[in-house]
């Protein structure tokens, strides 16, 4: 909802929100969070102890910072101190992140710089209408209204045939 803002209760309760689907939509939690635990595993405390999937590891991350910046956010409707805040607190959360230099030579800093472009993606992608078993869309993903993308085609009309008239090329 903070990436791309849509119609659903986390964008309306950070204040910023959409009268359409936005990344809050069936597919796109899923689909960062298989990416996350695939490209990393997270160490807590600075390196040592026990290392959490990469979405646990973020959302750690994502809601202790979220209590830095409001302590009341634990107290929210959402379960998630993150997912509580208003826009600008997250935006907050993301320049902390981005900024702290406990990071610096850590894969958390290049994690925190690609989340916002991870959302993005999966939001914008096919993940809300695929089905992984087919291997095919199910329907109209959320992204493609989003783009306003016509979705595919096998050509059309003012393309096919050939360019101002002529019908034949000779070699």
């Amino acid at each position: 909802s903070f990436v791309v803002p849509g119609n659903d209760p986390y964008s309306h309760h950070q204040g910023v929100a959409t009268d359409r689907p936005g990344g809050v939509t069936p597919g796109t939690a899923a689909s960062l969070e298989r990416t996350l635990d695939r490209a990393l595993a997270i160490p807590l405390f600075g390196g040592v102890g026990v290392p959490l999937p990469g979405a646990a590891g973020v959302a750690v991350l994502l809601n202790i910072f979220a209590a830095t910046a409001d302590p009341g956010a634990s107290n929210g409707p959402f379960a998630a101190p993150f997912a509580n805040l208003d826009f600008a607190k997250k935006a907050l959360v993301f320049e902390w992140l981005d900024t702290d230099p406990r990071f610096e030579n850590f894969i958390i800093r290049f994690v925190v710089n690609a989340l916002p472009t991870l959302a993005a993606f999966a939001a914008f992608s096919e993940v809300s209408a695929f089905d992984p078993v087919e291997r095919k869309t199910t329907g109209r993903p959320v992204g493609w209204d989003l783009s306003n993308y016509a979705g595919p085609s096998d050509g059309w009309d003012e393309v096919i045939g050939y360019y101002r008239g002529i019908d034949k090329v000779e070699a």
